[in-house]
């Protein structure tokens, strides 16, 4: 489920209507994945996000971990 959530995630560059004068990135509420919304869509839980990420990171250094003791057989 992580890493379908991460795939889905799509960054955005935006500027808040009351200051453009300044760039900030991240990601449409309505947008992203249940995994990482709200139950009403309108936000997005950043803990969430980190898990999610965490997740991802932890398999793939199980993978790479893997590949290395192959390698070394």
């Amino acid at each position: 489920d992580a890493l379908a959530a991460l795939a889905q995630l799509d960054p955005v560059q935006f500027n808040y209507k009351s200051d453009d004068s300044e760039t900030y990135v991240g990601f449409i509420a309505e947008d992203v994945p249940p995994l990482v919304a709200t139950s009403d869509r309108t936000s997005l839980s950043p803990m969430d996000i980190v898990a999610v990420l965490t997740r991802v990171i932890q398999a793939q250094q199980a993978k790479i971990e893997e590949l290395e003791q192959r390698m070394a057989v």
